[in-house]
């Protein structure tokens, strides 16, 4: 028997602002910083934006790393579909992990991606749960 999907759901579309820092552009006219809140059980869904995708950007095959989890809070990611403007879907720039919000602890997480060259660009940020935001 499997677990339901969370009812809560945290959108992160990972973007670069004009000093080429990572931010979260779900309001696009209001990037803010990479918060993930970890208060309760989730879906967490990250897409590259628009602009990294025109720009030729994709997340690796393994899009995600958790460290020192052992797959207690973190889901495995599953591909979702995504489009942009109602053309053809854009290959591996969006994914989706649960939070179990089982185990109280400070992790840090990879996202890894490639830039139009295909150079491999990792981005590390640490969460810590328990207290529901990044330190």
């Amino acid at each position: 028997m499997t677990e339901p999907s969370p009812g809560k759901v945290v959108e992160i579309v990972l973007g670069l602002d004009e000093r080429y820092s990572f931010m979260n552009f779900i309001d696009p006219l209001r990037p803010k910083r990479l918060l993930l809140d970890l208060s309760e059980r989730c879906e967490l869904v990250f897409t590259l934006s628009d602009q990294l995708i025109n720009a030729g950007w994709s997340f690796q095959r393994r899009p995600i790393e958790i460290q020192r989890d052992f797959g207690v809070n973190f889901s495995s990611y599953v591909w979702m579909p995504y489009s942009i403007d109602g053309g053809d879907l854009a290959h591996r720039s969006r994914f989706k992990i649960i939070y179990e919000d089982q185990r109280m602890g400070e992790y840090t997480y990879s996202l890894l991606m490639l830039d139009s060259r295909g150079q491999r660009i990792c981005l590390d940020p640490d969460i810590e749960n328990g207290a529901g935001h990044v330190p």
